[in-house]
């Protein structure tokens, strides 16, 4: 059964897009850069699709590719962030606002990074309100039932749900039709797991998180991937839009 990475970083590692292919893992492989962009360009498969924008911790330094925007399927991740940046928010917000009004002159989904600034991101968000997005990494414990309501909303559930009592709550109470499974990338399980991560782990890793989000869902893990296969090929329908 195909699994579903919804977002991921190659980091510039060839070898992790290679094991992606090899593994058969549907995934959205995001870049934050030009540069990262055209490498991920130069190593994905079929079952990969792209995403660019500029995060929120590379707004001081990055500046908008809009020819990336128009040529990525999708848009991100771009949010807003006051914990895990020093980048000031009067740098953030113009960077973020200008890709979400390019997100939707082109009809296209986005990914959102939010950390630190949930109320206003939701509040942004209301000048946008047929606008496809992908929430990913939520772990704040307020503001969570004002983003499972807002429509045409997605949320992708990654590796601290392994330790992470609010992620696991979180995981919990996400609609069925609205749920996605991602790794964030090899960085990410070095972070949760706090040691060092090869390659080869990735597909066995990516199934852990599977399997930890169907026991606290109290569902099979085939029934998991079943459902975010489903809503894969609905995701897909977004961008045909």
């Amino acid at each position: 059964m195909m699994l579903i990475d919804m977002h991921s970083h190659s980091d510039g590692s060839a070898e992790f897009i290679a094991e992606q292919n090899k593994a058969h893992v549907a995934s959205v492989l995001n870049a934050t850069t030009s540069e990262e962009f055209q490498f991920n360009q130069r190593y994905i498969g079929e079952q990969q699709l792209l995403s660019y924008g500029v995060h929120p911790w590379e707004s001081q330094r990055q500046i908008i590719n809009h020819e990336l925007l128009m040529r990525a399927p999708i848009i991100g991740e771009i949010g807003l962030d006051t914990e895990w940046t020093d980048v000031p928010l009067t740098i953030q917000r113009p960077v973020f606002s200008a890709q979400l009004r390019t997100a939707q002159q082109l009809n296209k989904p986005v990914v959102l990074h939010t950390k630190g600034c949930e109320a206003e991101i939701l509040d942004t968000l209301k000048a946008y309100p047929q606008l496809t997005t992908l929430v990913h990494w939520y772990s704040a414990a307020e503001y969570q039932d004002e983003y499972l309501k807002r429509p045409n909303s997605y949320f992708s559930i990654g590796p601290d749900v392994l330790t992470d009592s609010v992620v696991q709550e979180f995981a919990k109470k996400v609609p069925a039709t609205q749920l996605f499974i991602e790794s964030d990338g090899l960085e990410s399980f070095v972070w949760v797991l706090k040691r060092s991560v090869d390659v080869s782990e990735y597909q066995s890793l990516l199934e852990v998180v599977y399997q930890k989000v169907a026991q606290l869902r109290n569902v099979s893990v085939e029934q998991l991937e079943l459902q975010v296969q489903s809503n894969w090929q609905q995701f897909l329908t977004s961008l045909s839009k």
